[in-house]
């Protein structure tokens, strides 16, 4: 069986797929983090029995997409996690809510709800359930990132920041300090989506498809790029 989990947190998603794991048998779990990555997941994916969906992720789209899930996948168990009591995410026949800030035990209650499994004997499931070891993954997913994502010595010579536009290395530099890209945009004076594009475009040249992936990678390559200090930024809306 797959299951495919739509919510916009990262640390949300990955404790989600040790409470799926333990909910039923299931051989793939996927993931989306945006209704780009979310589209892209339902074309590539023709079976699905599972789909754990936080509809506020999807923005507006969200109902529009929960009704979308149940035109593609009408046999697929639908699991929507809610912001609040009687949040509004339209009348879904087959779809079981939960509060995204429920318990272990009330969500895995719920996916094996929406799955049509028994209750009883599974651990006291709505009692005391077992709690997955959400830690353990957490250590086990960040080894297995760092594996994947900390390049060898060659892959970092391959790198030239050279490739990379001044604004650009603006862009990385603050991202390397933890700014989110409305901030970075707020600093720069310049639209979010030009931010975004540029992260896009530094993914490219740096080898990495995301952005945590570029700022290890780019404390891998070292730090040619202006880091600007406080008394320094000028430069962040003054540079083209």
């Amino acid at each position: 069986m797959k299951a495919l989990i739509v919510d916009g947190e990262e640390l949300i998603r990955l404790s989600l797929k040790e409470v799926i794991s333990v909910s039923s048998n299931f051989q793939e779990i996927l993931e989306a983090g945006s209704q780009h990555e979310f589209l892209a997941r339902t074309a590539s994916h023709d079976e699905l029995s599972l789909i754990v969906v936080h509809p506020s992720s999807l923005g507006n789209d969200g109902a529009d997409c929960l009704r979308l899930v149940q035109r593609l996948y009408p046999d697929a168990a639908l699991v929507a996690m809610l912001d609040r009591e009687g949040q509004n995410v339209g009348d879904l026949g087959n779809m079981v809510t939960v509060l995204r800030n429920a318990s272990v035990g009330q969500m895995v209650t719920a996916i094996r709800r929406a799955l049509k499994l028994p209750l009883d004997g599974f651990g006291s499931v709505s009692n005391q359930p077992s709690r997955p070891d959400v830690r353990g993954a957490l250590r086990h997913e960040f080894d297995r990132f760092q594996e994947n994502a900390t390049p060898n010595r060659s892959a970092i010579d391959s790198i030239d920041l050279g490739r990379l536009s001044y604004r650009q290395k603006q862009i990385l530099a603050m991202a390397a300090d933890g700014l989110p890209n409305k901030e970075i945009a707020a600093r720069l004076s310049i639209a979010e989506g030009t931010v975004k594009a540029h992260m896009h475009a530094i993914f490219k040249v740096l080898g990495v498809s995301n952005r945590t992936q570029a700022v290890i990678r780019y404390g891998a390559v070292g730090n040619a790029n202006p880091r600007p200090s406080q008394s320094d930024s000028w430069m962040y809306a003054n540079a083209s």
